[in-house]
């Protein structure tokens, strides 16, 4: 395989209260792929929606099946009679994620990305951003996001323009692919669009889990970075 990760990392909204992240990853470097979900924090159980994502979309794509499938793997982990009426509402009303997933054609020297809702991808050959899917500006992290749901009749259609594909080549040289939640997003494109090459350089030289998390309080308490989960995949291909 031609894909190294080179890190890896999740932040809890609130340092001190890591079980309360909603966000999810999944590598298997084996297959060459990369999934990635943001579980809204306004759901009844976003964290194992957004779980249950990332680990079947490495092996089914994102398809209906995989949206059935999980759908009944989450109404197995709850019984709607024995909830409070408030909690059975919530309940009712669904459970809501992103979902990110890349896969590497080694063949084709190439990863194909496909992004439903705020979750982004950036392609570099480490100097430059190539490009970025969904979204290519900071701005666009204001609007509100498709999200999938456990409600399967009220999805977008996986065949229209709700989910965005591209898919990157690297042939001549190597490349870096980033792979981040929505409030890492949007810091790292707002940092691009200001001429700030050093939030990419800090991305892909982070030696290790606490100078991530040492980084993300850094930027939120100085009100450039929005509180929330932050999830960070950073790749390598050649």
């Amino acid at each position: 395989m031609t894909l190294r990760i080179l890190f890896s990392g999740t932040v809890a909204k609130h340092t001190d209260a890591p079980s309360d992240n909603e966000d999810s990853f999944h590598i298997a470097l084996d297959a060459g792929k990369i999934a990635m979900a943001d579980g809204a924090s306004e759901s009844f159980d976003a964290k194992n929606w957004a779980k249950l994502l990332v680990e079947q979309v490495i092996h089914t794509g994102i398809s209906d099946d995989l949206l059935c499938a999980c759908s009944q793997e989450y109404e197995a982990l709850h019984d709607p009679n024995t909830l409070s009426w408030s909690k059975a509402a919530a309940y009712e009303r669904g459970s809501f994620s992103t979902l990110l997933a890349v896969e590497e054609n080694p063949n084709q020297k190439s990863i194909d990305v496909t992004a439903i809702g705020d979750s982004l991808a950036v392609w570099s050959d480490g100097r430059h951003i190539l490009d970025s899917a969904p979204y290519s500006y900071s701005i666009q992290f204001d609007e509100k996001p498709i999200l999938l749901s456990t409600r399967l009749e009220i999805n977008p259609s996986l065949d229209g323009e709700a989910v965005r594909r591209v898919t990157w080549n690297y042939e001549s040289e190597p490349r870096y692919l980033l792979c981040m939640t929505d409030a890492l997003g949007a810091w790292f494109l707002s940092k691009v669009e200001a001429g700030d090459t050093t939030a990419f350089q800090q991305l892909c030289n982070l030696p290790d889990g606490e100078t991530f998390i040492q980084l993300i309080e850094s930027e939120r308490n100085a009100g450039r970075m929005r509180r929330d989960d932050a999830t960070l995949v950073v790749a390598l291909l050649t």
